[in-house]
C-alpha cells in the first residue's frame, strides 16, 4: 500500500463501511423520536456509546458524540473558559494541534495562554509543569497524547496525575493515540477528544469524553440531545461506523515499528548528514516518521512522490497551504530552511514492510530526478526536448 498519510486520515475500514450501510437501512430515523424506528435508532446509538465508553475506561454518561475532534476541543475549551475564573490561565504544550492552540488563544486571549516548552526531540519539559504547579494554579492544562507531525508520545497519564494532585483540570487531545496505541485509563481527565477518521471510521464523527465533574457542560445550545450537552440530531450511521472501526483497531495487535525504523536507518545511510529524523530521541508512534530531506523543498518531494504513486505530506493536514513554518518543528528548534525540507510519513495497520522499502527506494529515485532537473535548468546546459 503506497498511502503514507494515515495521520491525516485513515482509509475507511470494510467493517466501518458495512456498519454505515446497515445503519442507513435499519436506523435511519431520528433517535429523539418516540415512535418505533426512532427508538430503534436510539437503542443502537446507546449501545455504541456503552461500547466505546467501556473501551475507553469511562462511564457511558461521560461520552458525548460530536462531529469530530475540532468540535470536541472547541466546545470543551469554550465551556471551561466560561465556567472558570476570568483571570485563570490555560497552559498548553508548544506542540499542540491548531484546534487546541487557536481555540485557547480565542477563548482566553494571548495574555492568558502559557506554553509548556519541549526540547529538540520534541519531549515535554515535565519539570516546567511540576515547578509551576507548586507556585500557581491554572484554570486548565492541555497536553496532547501523541503529536500528529512527529509522532512523539507524551506522558499524559503522568501529567494528569500531577494536575489532579493540585486540583487542576487536565484536557488531552488523544486523536492520534486512540485507535493506534493500547488502551489507556482516561478516567480522571477533565476532557478527552478523539476522531473516528483517524483509525478507519468515517469523517465528520468523533467523541468528547468529559470528566465526572464536568458532565453536563454545554458544548452547543439548542435541543437536549447528547445528555443535554450537545444539541443537534446525532449522526447515527457515522457513529456506528466509527464504533465498528474502533472495535477492529482495538482488538488487533499494535503493529511493530521495525519496518519504519529500518526505513529511517537506511535513508540516513543513503542521504548522509543532511538528513534527520525529527523526534528520533523520543518515544514515538509506531507509524510516524518526520524527516528533513536534503536540498529540495518539501513540496517538490511530495509532488514527485505522488507522481510515482506514494502519498506523503509536509505536516499537519490542518495547516497545509499556510505560508508559515510548522510551529511544532519551530518549537523543537529546527531552522526555517530545514523545516521547508521536511515531510511527514505516516503508515497504517495495512502498511507492509515491503511498502516501507518501496518508499525508501522511491525517495532515492526522486532525489536523482530533482538533481537532474536542477542541473538541466542551469545556464549553458543543453536541454533535450
Amino acid at each position: 500500500m503506497a498511502y503514507f498519510d494515515w495521520n491525516a486520515t485513515a482509509p475507511l475500514v470494510p467493517e466501518g463501511r458495512e456498519a454505515w450501510l446497515e445503519a442507513v437501512e435499519r436506523f435511519w430515523a431520528n433517535p429523539s423520536s418516540a415512535h418505533r424506528p426512532g427508538v430503534q435508532a436510539k437503542l443502537a446509538l446507546e449501545e455504541a456509546r456503552e461500547y466505546l465508553a467501556a473501551g475507553l475506561g469511562v462511564e457511558a454518561d461521560q461520552l458525548i458524540f460530536t462531529s469530530g475532534a475540532t468540535e470536541s476541543i472547541g466546545g470543551f475549551l469554550n465551556g471551561i473558559c466560561r465556567a472558570g475564573d476570568n483571570d485563570a490561565k490555560i497552559w498548553i504544550s508548544e506542540v499542540e494541534h491548531p484546534a487546541v492552540r487557536e481555540t485557547a488563544l480565542s477563548c482566553y486571549g494571548p495574555g492568558r495562554v502559557e506554553t509548556i516548552p519541549v526540547n529538540r526531540d520534541g519531549a515535554l519539559d515535565l519539570n516546567w509543569i511540576e515547578d509551576n504547579l507548586k507556585e500557581r494554579t491554572p484554570g486548565l492544562v492541555s497536553v496532547m497524547a501523541a503529536n500528529n507531525e512527529t509522532g512523539v508520545l507524551y506522558p499524559w497519564e503522568e501529567i494528569r496525575e500531577m494536575c489532579r494532585s493540585r486540583g487542576v483540570a487536565f484536557f488531552c487531545d488523544a486523536v492520534q493515540w486512540i485507535g493506534k496505541m493500547p488502551f489507556g485509563d482516561w478516567q480522571g481527565c477533565a476532557g478527552v477528544s478523539l476522531s473516528g477518521h483517524k483509525f478507519g471510521g468515517p469523517k465528520g464523527v468523533g467523541c468528547l469524553v468529559m470528566g465526572k465533574d464536568w458532565r453536563g457542560l454545554k458544548l452547543q445550545s439548542g435541543g437536549s440531545q447528547e445528555l443535554d450537552s450537545r444539541a443537534g440530531t446525532e449522526n447515527v450511521a457515522g457513529i456506528l461506523a466509527m464504533t465498528a472501526a474502533f472495535r477492529k483497531r482495538t482488538t488487533e495487535p499494535v503493529p511493530s515499528c521495525e519496518a519504519r525504523d529500518y526505513f529511517e536507518t537506511a535513508l540516513a545511510d543513503a542521504l548522509g548528514e543532511d538528513f534527520i529524523v525529527n523526534g528520533k530521541g523520543s518515544d514515538r508512534l509506531w507509524n510516524t516518521s518526520s524527516v528533513s530531506l536534503p536540498q529540495f523543498r518539501s513540496e517538490r518531494w511530495i509532488t514527485q512522490l505522488d507522481r510515482l504513486g506514494f502519498q506523503v505530506s509536509s505536516g499537519s493536514a490542518c495547516t497545509t497551504g499556510e505560508a508559515t513554518s510548522s510551529k511544532v518543528l519551530l518549537a523543537m528548534g529546527l531552522k526555517e530552511e530545514r523545516i521547508r525540507r521536511t515531510i511527514r510519513i505516516s503508515g497504517g495497520w495495512e502498511t507492509e514492510a515491503s511498502d516501507w522499502k518501496a518508499l525508501l527506494e522511491t525517495i532515492l529515485q526522486v532525489r536523482d530526478i530533482l538533481i537532474e532537473r536542477d542541473e538541466s535548468g542551469r545556464p549553458g546546459k543543453v536541454i533535450k526536448i
